[in-house]
């Protein structure tokens, strides 16, 4: 099992500068730790979570590390020219001299997006699914003509190209025709720390169903956050995650209501690495045992920069050893 760092930008003091710096230090603090991945998320318009540039970041973090390798988590594809997205898929693809994980979602319930953007909520997927055509079959590197319903190449070539053949491919989704269909084209699965492990239990099983042979290839992210006693690590996290939490049941309530469940907050601590080092050694042998994931991916919850970086050098020093990585 792989480990990684998830990087949303964490801006608690509004001073953008320094967010940046802080989460670039961290992604080389964590390869120097022995961590396998980074993954970059994409988040608009909110100030806490400062990291709308994914695939700049990641040719930014492409210069500034040598093994790990770099992934997005996840390119909202709808909101992006897939021509564009093709180019700098390559692009990063080759400063990292083929680190390059490519993560694609619809984007979620936020209404500011999709309206700034000029995306309908009822066509994200059909633009992520077409989009995602078109941007493989760029990737592959052939002339292609192409003609959709939103996007269309006429004898386009790539240049560049990258160096790998194929780019790695992870969908964030968890509806069954969208997993089915990861399951047919043989991209990986990604679930973000919301998603309940329940429901990615039964979206596994669907994977496997639809390809018993397939691989999911699993990038599974989840909180972390450890403290001296199981319940100082669940108060303190409570307390980080209680805001998020809030925003999100409003904002599924009017869009998603049926995602509305997935923020319920004790819920979303048990299904996190939250406690002692013991209990999160636990905890992660209980996801490896029941998820067998390629990659578990770490966010910690701490807002404070240097919590962060203790609680992944802990996870470094004495809870990681206790499994061993894959190549």
């Amino acid at each position: 099992m792989r480990i990684g760092l998830f990087c949303t930008y964490e801006n608690p003091q509004l001073d953008y500068a320094s967010a940046f710096r802080e989460q670039t230090e961290l992604v080389e603090r964590v390869e120097a730790l022995g961590f396998e991945e980074a993954w970059i998320a994409e988040h608009h318009f909110n100030p806490q979570a400062a990291s709308p540039s994914c695939l700049p970041i990641l040719a930014h973090l492409a210069g500034r590390t040598t093994r790990i390798r770099l992934g997005s988590a996840a390119v909202l594809l709808p909101l992006h020219n897939p021509i564009t997205v093709a180019e700098d898929v390559a692009t990063v693809d080759i400063l990292s001299g083929g680190r390059f994980e490519f993560g694609v979602a619809k984007g979620g319930p936020f209404p500011m997006q999709m309206k700034h953007f000029g995306v309908a909520q009822e066509e994200a997927r059909d633009r992520m699914l077409e989009a995602l055509d078109l941007i493989e079959a760029l990737l592959d590197g052939a002339s292609v003509t192409f003609k959709g319903r939103f996007y269309a190449a006429e004898g386009l070539e790539l240049v560049p190209r990258p160096v790998q053949k194929p780019v790695p491919i992870h969908m964030a989704s968890a509806t069954p025709e969208t997993v089915a269909l990861a399951a047919r084209r043989g991209y990986g699965l990604m679930a973000a720390p919301p998603f309940p492990l329940k429901g990615l239990a039964a979206s596994l099983a669907h994977y496997r169903e639809t390809v018993p042979d397939g691989d999911p290839r699993l990038t599974l992210i989840r909180f972390l956050h450890l403290a001296d006693s199981r319940e100082q690590a669940v108060e303190e996290a409570k307390g980080f995650l209680a805001p998020f939490v809030e925003r999100m049941r409003a904002t599924t309530a009017q869009m998603r209501p049926d995602w509305t469940p997935w923020f319920e907050l004790d819920r979303m601590i048990a299904d996190s690495l939250i406690g002692t080092e013991a209990d999160v050694a636990a905890q992660m042998a209980a996801l490896e045992r029941d998820f067998a994931p390629r990659t578990l991916v770490l966010k910690p919850l701490a807002p404070s920069y240097a919590k962060r970086l203790g609680d992944l050098e802990a996870f470094a020093a004495r809870i990681r050893p206790r499994f061993s990585a894959v190549a």
